[in-house]
């Protein structure tokens, strides 16, 4: 975290200079008692250097005018004091909040850039926890570690030295209750951060919860969950407690044992100091301020050992930022990575060789499998759920790396060329959509931010968008929901075509395009789709054959391997796998039509 808060260096210097003379500011504060106890009010020897000051102003010193000088001290030091706080205050807010958001920036470029594995092992509740919440560690730890500690360790070593002038029998015993504070910080900080820790995590599950079922209110309702959800609420929201008073017990038995510390230290002294003050060693203003110095240096002790506590359930927070900003699983440039070289028009080659790859170790989807794409080929990939199509795919552009073997794209390994040019030459068109809260236009061009309205329209024109885009109550610049919410299956994927049309990439990726789409759904689609393929390398996974024969070669998957490759006509021809495939749906089809 010391890199995020070093960008600060410059505020931080600021208020370390503001820290040094608010220290010594707390540390004159209780002498204009003493000048009005022993010298205004007593018959105490007046110090040469008070007497110098007053003749340098041509004043003589009376006890009326020591008792004005010492109000008009105490008032000046409370100013000034207060000034220096405000200052310092300021200063921090707006260093501290610049740490936070660049540590959330660095945490939200992380997590974009790792694995599709990695996501789905977290849940976008907790993903938001980080990014809402831990990510003000690096204040805490800033505020604990530095500034906190700058403060009080300032005010200590001034205050204890001049506790040393006035008497240095009673600043020893005022400082023997050091070790006691220190043997209690150790001790009771381990505990604060194991149960900081498991705070954290049940927040962040409560987090999830709710995101889960809003995101899945249709869901919800439609099964009558509402019910069990509120009681896991209630459950989560439990654990949130019983683990915040079991942290809160923790503190106050370690701000008890303090405070304990530092009345017995504060009793001894006090009976010390009376009988010196009995016997002359010392006058009662300087009595008055060691004491005032005792209170002092109890508050400074307390705020540093208070920051220590705060500090050990801080490293809960960090903890939790760290395992995303140091995890390894990210798909990444290599060293000196070349960009690929854009093609257009025409596809670009795409070879997977000999590759291996699964989401668990000792656990592959897909073995050893090899397959030849030519630029501008059509490729189906068939069969049951769960053998590894959309594996197979993702490999592509990326979102995985195998195994073993490589993914070559236009004879270079896609691991030897940036990832950010790689994916520029490929896009998308999901079973499920992605639309964000934004407008349609914004939508569509959100592969091609440079697209003028023009290539937008041009684009939906192609996708069959056109017309019902048109109807909309703002047209192009209507909002649509979250995920597209707003609109019908139908429409959300003629939104995700023109996006990859307007894209213009030579590789194509469908994943079930067509799927639960009524027939005049899908013709339209189907229309925008062979607008969308046209000169493109295009791999399409489909359970449907009307999405599937038209493809130059269809390729069957099955326990993780290519079990049968050929064009739809060829593979009718072998009676295999592929056959029977086609022939349950165009049964299932028939009955359906029947029926």
């Amino acid at each position: 975290m010391m890199p995020y808060i070093m960008r600060q260096k410059r505020g931080l210097a600021v208020i370390l200079i503001l820290t040094i003379v608010s220290a010594a500011t707390a540390a004159l504060m209780p002498w204009p008692l003493k000048i009005l106890v022993d010298y205004a009010l007593g018959d105490a020897e007046i110090p040469a250097f008070i007497e110098s000051f007053f003749a340098a102003l041509s004043i003589s010193i009376a006890p009326m005018v020591l008792i004005f000088a010492a109000a008009i001290a105490s008032f000046a030091l409370f100013a000034l004091n207060s000034a220096l706080d405000v200052g310092t205050t300021w200063t921090w807010s707006a260093s501290g909040m610049r740490m936070v958001y660049d540590l959330a920036r660095d945490l939200f470029s992380q997590l974009q850039r790792l694995s599709l594995l990695f996501h789905g092992r977290g849940s976008v509740g907790d993903w938001l926890a980080r990014l809402s919440g831990d990510v003000w560690c690096t204040y805490k730890l800033a505020s604990e570690l530095l500034v906190s500690p700058a403060q009080h360790m300032f005010t200590i070593f001034t205050v204890t030295a001049l506790a040393w002038t006035l008497d240095p029998l009673l600043t020893i015993v005022l400082l023997a209750v050091t070790p006691v504070l220190t043997g209690s910080a150790l001790y009771f900080g381990k505990r604060l951060k194991r149960r900081s820790r498991q705070q954290l995590e049940a927040r962040s599950q409560l987090t999830s919860l709710v995101q889960q079922t809003v995101t899945a209110i249709p869901v919800v309702q439609a099964f009558s969950r509402e019910a069990t959800n509120k009681h896991r609420f209630s459950q989560v929201a439990g654990q949130i407690v019983v683990r915040g008073q079991q942290g809160v017990l923790i503190r106050h038995a370690y701000t008890f044992v303090n405070g304990f510390s530092m009345a017995v230290g504060m009793a001894i002294i006090l009976y010390l100091g009376g009988q010196q003050v009995l016997s002359g060693s010392i006058s009662v203003g300087s009595l008055l301020v060691f004491t005032a110095y005792v209170q002092t240096l109890r508050g400074a002790f307390g705020g540093l050992l208070g920051a220590y506590g705060n500090l050990k359930g801080t490293e809960a927070n960090i903890d939790r930022v760290l395992e995303v900003l140091d995890s390894e699983e990210t798909v990444k440039d290599k060293p000196g990575a070349l960009p690929l070289p854009a093609i257009q028009g025409r596809g670009m080659a795409v070879r997977l060789k000999n590759i291996t790859f699964g989401y668990e170790p000792n656990r592959p989807v897909l073995h050893d499998i090899s397959l030849d794409v030519a630029p501008g080929e059509t490729i189906a990939l068939v069969g049951p759920t769960g053998v590894g199509k959309s594996t197979f795919v993702s490999l592509i552009p990326r979102f995985f790396d195998p195994w073993e073997g490589c993914v070559l794209v236009n004879g270079v390994d896609a691991r030897d060329v940036q990832l950010a040019s790689l994916r520029a030459q490929i896009a998308l068109v999901l079973q499920e959509p992605f639309l964000l809260p934004m407008t349609v236009a914004a939508n569509v061009a959100y592969g091609r931010l440079d697209a003028d309205r023009d290539q937008v329209e041009a684009a939906a024109h192609a996708a069959n968008a056109h017309e019902f885009i048109r109807r909309l109550p703002n047209g192009y610049d209507t909002v649509i929901g979250e995920r597209g919410a707003t609109l019908s299956g139908g429409q959300r994927q003629r939104l995700a075509i023109a996006r990859a049309l307007l894209k213009d990439s030579p590789i194509l990726i469908l994943d079930e395009p067509t799927s639960a789409l009524d027939p005049q759904t899908e013709a339209l689609l189907l229309e925008a789709l062979e607008r969308l393929m046209a000169d493109r390398t295009t791999f399409i996974i489909a359970h449907r054959m009307s999405t599937v024969r038209h493809a130059d070669r269809a390729v069957v998957l099955g326990d993780g391997k290519i079990q049968e490759s050929g064009s739809h006509d060829a593979l009718i021809a072998a009676r295999g796998k592929y056959h029977r495939y086609y022939t349950l749906q165009t049964e299932d089809s028939a009955g359906k039509a029947g029926t």
